[in-house]
This record gives C-alpha cells, structure tokens and sequence, in this order.
C-alpha cells in the first residue's frame, strides 16, 4: 500500500479505488461541462481563486452532491486511462485544479492535476497495472511537469 504525500484519507482512498476500478466519476451538466467550484486554496494572478473541476471515486459519493447549483448534473463515468490522457492533461494545461471526494460541503483535496496524474500512475506501478500504452507517455508528461516547478522554484 502506497502512502501519498496528501495526508486526507478520502484522497487515498480515490486513489486506490481508482486505480482497481479503472473508474473515475464527476458531476456533468447538459453541455457536458464539469461540475466546478471556486478554489478556495489557490488564486490566480488576478487574485481570484482558481477553478476546480470535482471527481469522485464512486457514483453514490457523486450523487451526494447533486444538489444546488448541481442538481441538475448527471452523474458519469469516465475511464481511468481516458481521464489521465484527456482530461488531467487537459486541465493542466488550461490551469484548472483537481477536486477530489468533496462532500456535500464541498470540502475535499485540492490538487494540480499533473500531481493527481503523478499519484495515480505511482499506484498503478505499485500494483502492477501499468502495462498499456499510454503509461510512458503519461509519465513523461509528469516527469517534465516536476522538472519544470523544480525550476521554477530555484528561481523563486
């Protein structure tokens, strides 16, 4: 069993879960847009708080949120392959974070999304699921994304 840096057990538990199911879920509206939520961790250079998608280990965890401004959200299910290849990828490079097991209160973990990909292809390795095609791939994209916050934080 792995331990992730991340120290919310609700995390850990998205990832395991994941990574055995090959499932991940979120909230989507009509026009397939994400369920998202104001950060409220992390700002912009404008001092705004970033935009965070929110993901689910299992669909009742994402039903529980359908409520408010999501109650008109369908609950979907996304491979986990396609969820790294696509969508993390995607939202790193628009800069949008991670969401991961809110609850009703919206409360959960906050993450970059290349450091949720980090995470869940460390797990995959771990446990001996990471034999498809797109895993050197996805871990070149995370090992360049480390090199470069590494750099970045020499600068600063």
């Amino acid at each position: 069993m792995m331990n992730y840096p991340n120290q919310d057990p609700a995390y850990s538990d998205f990832i395991r879960t994941v990574v055995a199911t090959g499932t991940v879920y979120t909230l989507q509206d009509g026009e397939d847009y994400f369920a998202e939520c104001p950060s409220e961790v992390y700002e912009n250079r404008f001092g705004e708080p970033e935009t965070v998608y929110c993901f689910w280990h299992n669909a009742a965890a994402a039903n529980e949120c359908r409520q408010e401004e999501w109650a008109d959200y369908r609950t979907v299910s996304i491979g986990l392959i396609d969820f790294m290849y696509d969508i993390l990828i995607d939202m790193d490079q628009d800069q949008v974070l991670a969401g991961i097991a809110f609850d009703p209160q919206l409360y959960g973990t906050e993450i970059e999304p290349v450091e949720l990909l980090g995470d869940l292809l460390d797990e995959m390795a771990f446990s001996g699921r990471d034999n498809f095609p797109e895993f050197d791939e996805l871990q070149s994209y995370r090992l360049e994304w480390e090199r470069i916050m590494a750099h970045q934080e020499k600068l600063h």
